[in-house]
């Protein structure tokens, strides 16, 4: 698709006049033609749109998304795993996956089920056990010793090495599945 100008056009176009060449005495003089140029100025669509108008779209922004808010969500989890924290926080990574991909897909069938559970189960899997395995701790032994627990970057390889299939991520794809095709059924 080219791109166009994004100035306005000039409303009144200027005619173009064709060049005049001089006619042969015999022959019958020709009318003049004046032609006007029709410009039509067509406006690119945003960055959203061509996400929408892509088949693939929905999926990549539902594992960017899901990535992305479960690795920041990850440093929320507590240090001692408490499962009322990890279930309020896959809460959000489904809500955000759910509602991000519900806005930009086109349609409510598993087209957008399927990127929203996925993208679900990636994020909350990062965040879960990224966030558990960086709030490892040792108890007094590291501050005799003076080492520490395992940063985050190993928390993430951690989260990377081990499968993704736990209910809890499982449960949470389910939610944001139904957030992004939540609506009306349509007459098949």
């Amino acid at each position: 698709m080219p791109r166009t100008p994004a100035s306005k056009p000039n409303p009144t176009p200027e005619p173009v006049e064709p060049v005049a060449t001089p006619a042969p005495a015999d022959e019958v003089a020709m009318e003049e033609v004046v032609v006007e140029q029709t410009i039509v100025y067509v406006p690119a669509p945003s960055y959203l749109d061509r996400l929408r108008m892509n088949r693939m779209g929905p999926l990549a922004a539902a594992l960017v998304i899901g990535g992305l808010v479960g690795l920041l969500l990850s440093m929320l989890v507590p240090s001692p795993a408490n499962i009322w924290a990890l279930m309020l926080l896959s809460v959000l990574v489904s809500a955000a996956v759910g509602f991000g991909v519900r806005f930009l897909s086109v349609t409510r069938s598993w087209g957008a089920q399927v990127p929203a559970f996925l993208g679900t189960v990636l994020g909350v899997h990062l965040m879960a056990v990224t966030g558990t395995v960086n709030g490892i701790g040792f108890g007094n032994l590291p501050a005799m010793l003076k080492i520490s627990g395992p940063g985050f970057d190993d928390a993430l390889l951690a989260a990377f090495a081990t499968p993704a299939v736990s209910m809890g991520t499982i449960l949470a794809g389910l939610i944001a599945a139904i957030i992004a095709g939540w609506g009306p059924r349509n007459a098949d």
